[in-house]
């Protein structure tokens, strides 16, 4: 078991060492997509809660994409991720402290975090379980983790995720979107209470958040504008009942307790 943990790990990090130029160069480089990116991490910190003066966690920072949205709310912030190209590839102004090192073994005191953001890299973890009991252990009493994942709550998600990941090198083989039913019951055991959880990002998120793989935006004009409407749209399909667990990401703020 250790020797297939290892294996995949490697294989991860040779991954996103590799993807460190497609996210800076393709990814955020186009203006609509970082008025996407921008949003989707403003949400996430007002999902939090947090006042400024916080200190918090990103877990699987990845080129640090959330730093100035965390920055810009006076929060402390330390990016932890597994590749090296991806950490010096964040951006210098927000002041982060950078740790490399792995999600499920992490070199940090307890209790040191009022919350831990994880932004689309839960999907990347060999041992869930392992990995959420790490995020309990770094928070302090009544901290919160916040994360923003893809989801597999829809067939269509699942047939489309299946086919995307299937058909790219970008992703792991045993990458995968989970539903909200197996992620609940983990947090659960490792002592977080879930109090908020919803599906984000219809439209905005299709066409906007990555136009590496679709980029369709960057050949029409107003493209920003057309972000900004999408992303109204997706604002109010998420809050309908039902509808927006077929949202292509779900959001979840769980305390712990």
């Amino acid at each position: 078991m250790a020797s297939e943990h290892d294996a995949y790990l490697r294989t991860e990090i040779e991954l996103h060492e590799k993807l460190a130029s497609v996210y800076t160069d393709k990814r955020y480089r186009p203006e609509f997509s970082m008025i996407f990116q921008r949003h989707w991490n403003r949400r996430m910190i007002e999902i939090s809660g947090l006042e400024a003066g916080a200190t918090v966690l990103d877990y699987g920072c990845g080129t640090g994409i959330l730093f100035p949205e965390l920055a810009e709310h006076g929060l402390n912030i330390v990016g932890l991720d597994l590749s090296h190209a991806m950490l010096t590839s964040a951006p210098d102004d927000p002041g982060a402290m950078r740790i490399c090192a792995v999600g499920c073994a992490m070199p940090i005191p307890d209790g040191t975090f009022d919350a831990v953001f994880c932004r689309g890299s839960i999907h990347h973890l060999p041992d869930l379980g392992k990995c959420f009991e790490e995020v309990a252990r770094v928070l302090k009493d009544d901290g919160c983790l916040v994360f923003s994942e893809p989801s597999n709550d829809s067939i269509v998600n699942r047939l489309a995720r299946a086919w995307m990941y299937a058909d790219s090198d970008e992703f792991h083989e045993e990458d995968e979107g989970f539903r909200r039913a197996e992620l609940e019951p983990l947090l659960r055991d490792v002592g977080f209470e879930v109090e908020y959880s919803r599906g984000f990002g219809f439209f905005a998120y299709t066409f906007a958040g990555f136009p590496d793989k679709l980029n369709l935006l960057s050949r029409l004009p107003g493209a920003g504008g057309l972000t900004r409407l999408m992303i109204g749209l997706d604002n109010m399909l998420e809050r309908i009942p039902y509808l927006h667990t077929w949202a292509l990401h779900w959001q979840v703020r769980a305390r712990k307790a």
